[in-house]
């Protein structure tokens, strides 16, 4: 989101679902994470100290070789250079994964306690993420390889969603010179994935996109009657181009203080915003903006309550959007 950072005592007066944030860090968060910062710093330091020692041996190899005539007596110099250089790279991998082993727990441990304080569930490696649902009505691109991460599940204030971080890329391929042909991957989406259900299905499929060259591919997808939705917002159709299989259901969604709550919420979110109506669903994409849920990190500690703040706003976006867009009440008016 691209709201100015927080402390607990902030996020949890953002939305009642928040109530008792506070003494739950304290109780709940607090001591699992500095028993964690303990373990992070030693990891830290040990990824310092071995690497030094590592440069260090490596540079003296590296001039021993040289100065021993290794480099200009044939090719075995250069296959003890990448010998001693492979060895120095893979010292340092190795501590730098340990440090990425031990932030990656406590990110999935916050999140599931977080979760299970605010009553959703919690998936650290979700399988599908229901992407076909996306694909269908266009608003996530083509793509050949997929990694999603921190999927959360729940229910607020009668409206079930999922949420779910997306990193889609498309195969791409070149040829050089020499006729070679490489093969290569160009991330095409990176961001949120959301669903929200309702009880009862919406007649027709109605499209919010804020990308022309993704609807260009989209006519094939939802039958020959669509057709463009002209609105008589002009911010609103700056911000996006509207699809409907259905002109008088479109309209009856996209009324003027539903426009303007879209727009608001586009302004919040920190990405690009696309919306779709399809079925019994309302899918929200959000490409790009700030990395989400990330806590503690090489260079931050895991006990500081400013990345629990974080964190915890960055889940209250779909309290955000249920608050902005109504949709505990209705989508309709």
């Amino acid at each position: 989101m691209a709201n100015a950072a927080k402390t607990l005592e902030e996020v949890e007066a953002s939305y009642p679902a928040f109530e008792g944030l506070s003494a739950f860090y304290q109780r709940e968060l607090e001591p699992y994470l500095i028993e964690q910062e303990q373990l992070r710093k030693a990891a830290h330091g040990k990824l310092k100290k071995y690497s030094a020692i590592a440069l260090s041996a490596g540079a003296v190899a590296l001039l021993t070789i040289w100065s021993l005539g290794g480099f200009s007596s044939g090719w075995i110099g250069f296959v003890l250079a990448a010998v001693v250089v492979i060895a120095v790279i893979g010292v340092m991998a190795y501590h730098t994964s340990s440090v990425s082993e031990v932030t990656s727990r406590i990110k999935g441990e916050v999140l599931h306690r977080l979760s299970t304080f605010l009553g959703f569930t919690y998936n650290a490696d979700p399988i599908s993420a229901e992407l076909d649902w996306f694909r269908d009505v266009r608003i996530i691109p083509s793509y050949d390889r997929r990694s999603l991460e921190d999927e959360l599940e729940g229910s607020h204030e009668g409206v079930s969603f999922t949420l779910c971080e997306a990193h889609l890329e498309d195969r791409r391929t070149r040829t050089d010179s020499d006729g070679r042909t490489e093969t290569y991957y160009v991330t095409v989406f990176n961001g949120l994935l959301a669903r929200f259900t309702f009880p009862k299905p919406f007649a027709a499929r109605t499209i919010l996109t804020s990308d022309g060259g993704v609807i260009g591919n989209f006519f094939g997808g939802i039958g020959k009657s669509n057709e463009r939705v002209r609105l008589e917002d002009p911010r609103f159709e700056k911000l996006f181009e509207v699809f409907s299989d259905d002109q008088v259901e479109a309209r009856y969604l996209l009324t003027p203080p539903f426009m303007e709550r879209v727009s608001q919420l586009a302004d919040t979110v920190g990405g690009q915003l696309q919306l779709a109506f399809d079925g019994n669903r309302l899918l929200i994409t959000i490409n790009g903006g700030s990395d989400r849920f990330e806590g503690a990190g090489m260079f931050k500690r895991a006990d500081d309550p400013g990345q629990i703040a974080k964190i915890a706003s960055e889940i209250g976006l779909v309290f955000e959007i249920i608050h902005v867009l109504r949709l505990n009440a209705s989508t309709r008016t």
